[in-house]
């Protein structure tokens, strides 16, 4: 089986040259690099001589379509058996592809797996299911993020990334496989380095968003309500909703809104958790 890699790019050409460094140095080779500009407004000459070594695809679009699209021109464009998407801005290890090939020899028709924080590296993030369960799908994306899925491209093709979602389409895709019954490897190892808290992303706007803003985090949640279910849909939604509430003004109005679109048991749910995780974080004084 040979892999199709896609790298979705827009005005980060210096990540991008790191994380195509990051491909040349596989112990298995992919057997094409495909590269979707999403029309940025940066130069990229710096990266052209790394692509060219790399004998990679780089394919600018004329207008920005958005990750979703772009990572679905990607799909269209591959021709390997196996397609494994790379964000801009994240790094593979050395044994990256040849890690997740394993596990296609082995039957799997998509994989995720775990990562480390990129720069803090001692910080890992990992998953103990050997396959994607529905107990971990219902307490949200707790695997990775798109720099570490593969899938089957015959797979993809019939199911593309859906392109209304603003974020969580990572999550989206997750659980159509899921339900689709295909066999769905996790690898509980870290075997990527992921880069948190980019100005650009998706946490960083979300922070900026306004209340009356927040309908557009919640696509994913709603379109898998039947799945989640009436308690993982309400704690879903508050969970976007008051998503790194320390960093939104004016806070009040976030809770208000919460309360009202998740309701109070939620709401309260939430915070309860954060006490939680900050009491279990605390260091012991004896």
């Amino acid at each position: 089986m040979n892999i199709s890699v896609v790298i979705t790019t827009y005005n980060r050409p210096d990540f991008l040259q790191e994380a195509l460094i990051g491909v040349s140095q596989q112990t298995l080779s992919a057997c094409e690099v495909i590269i979707i500009d999403d029309c940025s407004t940066k130069s990229y000459d710096d990266v052209y001589p790394t692509v060219e070594k790399l004998q990679a695809r780089y394919l600018k679009q004329k207008s920005g379509v958005g990750a979703n699209a772009a990572r679905n021109i990607g799909i269209k464009e591959s021709s390997g058996d196996i397609v494994a998407f790379l964000d801009d801005d994240d790094i593979w290890l050395p044994d990256y592809l040849e890690t997740i090939h394993d596990k296609f020899l082995h039957g799997a028709g998509a994989v995720v797996s775990g990562f480390k924080q990129l720069g803090k590296e001692e910080v890992i993030v990992t998953n103990t299911d050997t396959i994607v369960t529905k107990a971990s799908l219902l307490r949200g994306n707790t695997y990775c993020g798109m720099s570490g899925f593969s899938a089957k491209r015959n797979l993809l093709e019939e199911m593309l990334f859906d392109e209304a979602l603003n974020n969580g389409q990572d999550w989206d895709m997750y659980v159509r496989l899921f339900q689709k019954g295909v066999n769905f490897a996790n690898i509980p190892e870290p075997i990527f380095l992921y880069r948190f808290q980019n100005e650009d992303g998706i946490g960083a706007k979300a922070r900026k968003m306004k209340p009356n803003e927040i309908d557009k985090r919640l696509g994913s949640a709603i379109k898998h309500e039947d799945f989640l279910g009436d308690f993982w849909f309400r704690k879903r939604v508050a969970e976007q909703i008051l998503f790194s509430l320390k960093h939104k003004k004016p806070k009040l109005l976030w809770i208000f809104k919460a309360i009202k679109m998740a309701g109070l048991k939620a709401t309260l749910y939430f915070f309860l958790n954060a006490i939680r995780r900050k009491i279990a974080n605390k260091p012991m004084s004896i």
